[in-house]
């Protein structure tokens, strides 16, 4: 049977502003990758260049190699979503178009007045929406180029709810001395790590938005499970979970799903976790 030759075979692709993200299929030539790159030019006006993401997102500031392909020798761009402008460059911070729709679902869960933590803000995604609502906005990052760059978008946003603050998460959250109803813990390579901290410096009754992976497939359930009863186990027993309800945020890889936990808690001294798991 006649196989296709990758050559032949439509890239997908990111688009953050007017760039580009693909990722090749295995085997493909230079020369078929670079035409299929310039096809996406072609056909997709907004799209100025093309560059593809090579080996997987790691690290403590989450970043991701990218060679160019075509187009503009770029990585800077402008990405408009959800009614905000965010200067990103690709090459130096973590950004994924991918959220935007889960963006627009933790906005909507905000209510007015409200503090909020942003423990992993990138270049303000989370907390340039939410601050158009809430009362304040704390953003965290550990990559100075995430802040430069957040500190751009607030003043491009004309936003003045929001505290930036370069440095780890671990070191920096247990020196803030404000209480948060909302905390967004969107790290989902090791999220479950910093919830002490998180737990610490929420008000009495807040909620969290924990972000992680678990493996999809039949046993879906139990990951989901196991994912809600690890998040247990770091909150502690001094903390009441009233209920932690999973969504589903987007797949990542074949058989690998982001979800986000949120978690409504209430702070006593006495009471033991009890949990209440609603999937969605």
């Amino acid at each position: 049977m006649f196989k296709k030759r990758p050559s032949l075979m439509r890239l997908g692709f990111d688009a953050i502003g007017s760039i580009a993200v693909i990722k090749s299929p295995i085997g493909i030539k230079i020369n078929d990758e670079k035409k299929l790159a310039k096809e996406i030019i072609v056909k997709n006006k907004n799209i100025k260049t093309v560059l593809k993401k090579i080996g997987k997102t790691s690290g403590a500031e989450r970043v991701f190699k990218v060679k160019w392909i075509a187009g503009e020798k770029t990585s800077l761009a402008l990405h408009k979503e959800n009614g905000i402008n965010l200067l990103v460059d690709i090459k130096k911070v973590f950004f994924t178009p991918r959220l935007a729709n889960e963006r627009l679902r933790i906005y909507n869960a905000v209510h007015k007045n409200e503090s909020v933590l942003d423990m992993f803000a990138g270049v303000g995604p989370y907390s340039i929406l939410i601050a158009k609502k809430a009362k304040k906005v704390v953003s965290v990052d550990i990559n100075r180029e995430a802040i430069k760059l957040l500190e751009k978008n607030i003043v491009a946003n004309k936003i003045n709810n929001i505290e930036p603050i370069c440095g780890d998460a671990l070191k920096v959250v247990p020196k803030i001395k404000s209480s948060f109803d909302r905390i967004i813990m969107n790290f989902p390579l090791d999220s479950y790590r910093f919830l002490k901290a998180a737990v610490d410096v929420a008000a009495k009754d807040a909620v969290i938005h924990l972000y992680t992976f678990i493996k999809a497939g039949d046993d879906q359930k139990t990951a989901v499970t196991s994912a809600i009863e690890t998040a247990k186990s770091k909150i502690g027993k001094s903390v009441l979970i009233k209920e932690a309800a999973v969504n589903r945020a987007g797949e990542v890889a074949p058989y690998v799903l982001r979800i986000c936990i949120d978690i409504k808690i209430h702070k006593t001294a006495s009471n033991h976790n009890k949990v209440s798991n609603l999937v969605r």
